[in-house]
């Protein structure tokens, strides 16, 4: 069966589940391909494709902000990528600007599957921020859902 054809199934058998005899079947079939129609013009295999792998993502990360911040100077990046890597800390997303000199860089990383603790990751981070004149801070996920709370 092709993408379409499973779609359209996935579609039918979801209202069915949601109104059950409520609907005619007749009903059932203009409203799925309505349905159909609308996603065959709007969302490419590829999208799909992407919608699925986002959706089948691990549910269990566990987030952490860095935030690098000083005088621009040569391998800033690389040395802070560098001790993200060997602690086995995954980068979810990097912003870094430069503005007039100074250097700032904010990466959300995934601290799940990390072989070493926060605290030792900031201690890490502090070699490299004393070494380039920077600072450095690791912040946990938990601290911005405990500000919204508020």
């Amino acid at each position: 069966m092709d993408i379409k054809g499973r779609i359209e199934n996935s579609v039918k058998q979801i209202i069915n589940e949601e109104l059950g005899d409520s609907i005619h079947p007749d009903k059932l079939s203009i409203i799925t391909d309505k349905i159909n129609e609308k996603l065959s013009t709007s969302v490419n295999a590829d999208e799909l494709v992407l919608l699925r792998m986002i959706s089948n993502e691990k549910k269990d990360k566990e987030m952490a902000v860095v935030s690098v911040i000083g005088q621009d100077s040569v391998g800033i990046v690389a040395e802070v990528t560098r001790i993200l890597a060997e602690s086995s800390a995954n980068i979810e997303s990097m912003n870094q600007a430069i503005v007039t000199g100074y250097f700032a860089l904010i990466l959300t990383i995934d601290v799940s599957a990390m072989n070493v603790t926060l605290d030792k990751l900031q201690e890490l981070m502090n070699q490299i921020a004393e070494k380039k004149n920077l600072k450095i801070y690791i912040q946990h996920e938990n601290i911005f859902r405990s500000m919204n709370r508020i």
